[in-house]
């Protein structure tokens, strides 16, 4: 009976292993996805128009590209901080956190920012320490 645990065991250990290699080889082909609360959204892209809003979508850029992130709330912020944290999704690392001070009327923020690394990564903005919306890019 232990010998037939063991060999269930290896099995199990090896399906596991395959889907893992398998999701983190998927994770860089993949198209970069985006979540949104309340109707948050952001859009990147490497221009901006003179109202401040991204002029062509994009979600792929090279290492050190310099781009554009446009978050629009879709409600006033009703706060005077908003928070926006680059990760890495390799390993989930905070690669930088940038604090915002905006009217709480306003409802929209537009900045500029680059990755270093190759891979995907993700935007966050979070309003009043809450995530509103996510956006991942890859970095080719």
């Amino acid at each position: 009976m232990f010998k037939h645990y063991t060999i269930l065991m290896i099995i199990l250990f090896a399906i596991i292993s395959f889907g893992i290699s398998c999701s983190s080889n998927d994770a860089e082909t993949r198209t970069p996805g985006s979540t949104s609360v309340g109707g948050a959204n952001i859009l990147t892209g490497p221009e901006v128009n003179e109202d401040l809003e991204i002029t062509e979508t994009q979600t792929s850029f090279e290492p050190n590209q310099e781009f554009y992130f446009h978050f629009h709330n879709n409600m006033p912020f009703n706060s005077e901080l908003v928070t926006v944290q680059l990760v890495g999704n390799s390993d989930e690392k905070i690669l930088a956190e940038s604090d915002y001070e905006v009217d709480p009327e306003d409802a929209e923020l537009t900045d500029k920012i680059w990755f270093g690394s190759r891979g995907m990564h993700t935007i966050i903005v979070m309003v009043d320490g809450e995530t509103r919306a996510t956006r991942e890019v890859l970095i080719e």
